[in-house]
């Protein structure tokens, strides 16, 4: 038997069910940030933070919610949007300030849908931070406020925590009588299997996954979905001896889907546990011309010679397996030249040379590699959530210096808008000053004040003369000269006299029939010029006030803007330098995962040449004593 065929297979079964263990992790999206609840906006700074998140607009959606928050503006939204900035600086990967932000809200919030948000962000917090026992004790505070999508992820994302402290026996009762939604059912399932077979019930766990892996859909992630749940199956029963049901498991699996490598070279090794070699050489000899990186497909290659010395091929055997040394040299020469062009960091500029700046971080991840020559090594890095996070820091990175740079340049045009603002100040003001300097308020304010004195006097002593027109008091004066005349006391006046009494008393009549009216249309006057005048001393107060205040505000903000511009400037430097430094992490990672990769191919090429040696040991043994290879 190749030399520790039977550990590799074992090795490979565990890694198998682990993948399949975190595909919820992986498959699932963050949808709970943006499954806030139906709300009424009463607050319009909070309305235009929900439409920026809503559009993926996370930057602009959380610098704006900062600043309203800052500014007292949503005072009807005050949990609702520390809600929403805990789930904000979680996506932006800011662990602590998260954390703060959800625990406060456990202590001031008495409504049971935010303390049940808050214990399951801060639950999640510690889930991707590593602490899982911490995790599971702040999810298991979640009570039944959730809303039906959420409620699904906080039960996957418990019994994720319970299965990375390897309980599973308590993870398979949590997702037992699973209740969500239909789409996350799979899911569920998938990892009830897993969970069922770590914990040694393998019919259990096997009539799980059996119900995944048999699962028919046009959905490209759930027929993922199945054929990982095959393929853990597949190995699954490869751990337990069980050859027949493993190729049943593993036949199920698309050839050309992405689980295809594991699955043909496990069904070669279900066909060599029933000494099937011939048949187990199908399989692997389908893997041996598909991208040499996948470790199935290494494999492979000390597979077939593997089989063909079991079938007594020794020549055959020896063939294969120096042409799977040499395959294995010239892939370890390139992973060289791939190393160090890696080191010289034009690796991550280039996986985001296609990036859509469009999409918003919590959704956004790396789906697709860029076409070059080192990309083909970097697949399996796609996968790993550290370098994801990494891709996405530098995104965001990226973006701030960007932004920065932009805020630089309009402090150019606020300096602008504040010359343009000081020079129409200084234009305008000698005119309004002039225009208002010739106006006595003062003097106008006390004939106002006379006016309405006299006005008081005529109500006071109800003298409807006193609000009679021109013609009234021409009228009335004749009607007064006339019997100032000297014959007005004659008989002979006796007629004129009766008539100057007729018209005095009907010009009296007329007078007091119109003195309220009179006096209530000069109250009006009087109130009409009131406005004038209180909007004319507004305008002298606000020119008073405004010569001091406006040269002062342009003042102060041009200090803004000095103290502005070395501030910017130095945050451009810390943006750089956490720039470097993440790009140097992710350097590190790949350079990791590429002499893994030439670790591994190094560890199978001497594999090869020890058994390469020990066939042609034993063909020298055997020519020597004159006897056939065995």
């Amino acid at each position: 038997m190749l030399p520790g065929a039977g550990d590799r297979c074992g090795r490979a079964a565990a890694a198998v069910l682990g993948a399949a263990a975190a595909a919820l992790m992986l498959a699932a999206r963050p949808l709970a940030a943006r499954d806030l609840p139906g709300t009424e906006i009463r607050d319009l700074h909070y309305g235009e933070v929900l439409f920026h998140f809503y559009q993926q607009d996370d930057f602009t959606a959380l610098t704006h919610l900062l600043a309203a928050r800052h500014a007292g503006r949503l005072s009807h939204h005050d949990h609702e949007s520390e809600l929403l900035l805990g789930g904000l600086y979680l996506a932006y990967g800011q662990h602590r300030q998260a954390g703060e932000i959800f625990s406060r809200l456990l202590d001031e919030s008495a409504d049971p849908a935010v303390r049940d948000r808050a214990w399951f962000y801060l639950g999640k917090v510690r889930y991707q931070r590593g602490r899982y026992a911490s995790a599971e004790a702040a999810l298991r505070r979640v009570g039944g406020a959730l809303p039906e999508r959420l409620a699904a992820e906080h039960r996957l994302l418990l019994a994720q925590c319970l299965m990375q402290q390897a309980r599973y026996a308590e993870a398979a009762a949590l997702l037992g009588d699973w209740h969500g939604p239909a789409d996350w059912t799979a899911y569920a399932r998938l990892n009830l299997g897993v969970a069922f077979v770590r914990d040694g019930d393998l019919a259990a766990g096997a009539e799980q996954l059996e119900r995944v892996g048999q699962l028919q859909s046009r959905n490209a992630e759930l027929r993922d979905l199945r054929d990982k749940a095959n393929l853990a199956l597949g190995y699954a029963y490869l751990q337990a001896q069980q050859p027949a049901a493993a190729r049943a498991a593993l036949s199920r699996v698309r050839v050309n889907g992405p689980f295809s490598n594991k699955a043909l070279l496990g069904a070669g090794w279900a066909d060599a546990l029933n000494a099937d070699y011939r048949q187990a050489l199908v399989p692997w000899l389908a893997l041996r011309d598909r991208d040499l990186l996948d470790s199935a497909v290494q494999e492979s290659l000390l597979a077939i010679p593997y089989a063909f010395g079991r079938l007594e091929a020794h020549g055959s055997a020896a063939d294969h397996y120096l042409s799977a040394i040499a395959a294995f040299d010239a892939e370890i020469a390139r992973l060289d030249a791939a190393v160090e062009r890696a080191r010289q960091g034009a690796l991550v500029p280039a996986l985001l040379r296609q990036d859509d700046p469009e999409i918003g971080r919590w959704y956004w991840q790396l789906a697709e590699l860029p076409s070059s020559e080192d990309s083909r090594y970097l697949y399996h890095l796609i996968a790993n959530h550290e370098f994801q996070d990494g891709l996405r820091n530098v995104r965001d990175l990226l973006a701030l210096g960007g932004y920065l740079r932009d805020w630089a340049q309009r402090l150019d045009a606020f300096a602008d808008i504040l010359d343009t603002r000081e020079q129409a100040y200084r234009e305008r003001l000698p005119r309004v000053a002039g225009e208002l300097g010739s106006v006595d308020l003062g003097a106008l304010r006390a004939r106002r004040n006379a006016l309405a004195a006299r006005l008081a006097e005529i109500a006071t002593g109800q003298d409807p003369a006193a609000l009679a027109t021109a013609e009234e008091l021409d009228q009335w004066q004749r009607l007064e000269a006339v019997a100032q005349t000297p014959a007005w006391s004659t008989p002979a006046a006796a007629a004129a006299r009766d008539r100057q009494r007729l018209l005095k008393g009907l010009l009296q009549w007329r007078l007091e029939r119109e003195f309220r009216y009179r006096l209530y249309r000069e109250r009006r006057a009087l109130a009409g010029l009131d406005e004038v005048l209180a909007a004319a001393e507004r305008s002298a107060a606000a020119l008073n006030s405004a010569r001091q205040s406006v040269p002062q505000e342009i003042a102060a903000y041009r200090e803004r803007l000095l103290r502005l511009a070395p501030r910017l400037e130095r945050l451009q430097g810390r943006v750089l330098a956490a720039l470097d430094g993440e790009q140097q992490s992710l350097q590190r990672l790949a350079i990791a995962e590429l002499d893994a990769q030439r670790s591994r191919l190094a560890t199978y090429r001497v594999q090869a040449r020890f058994a390469l040696a020990t066939i042609y040991d034993r063909a020298n043994a055997a020519a020597a004593n004159r006897e056939p290879l065995p």
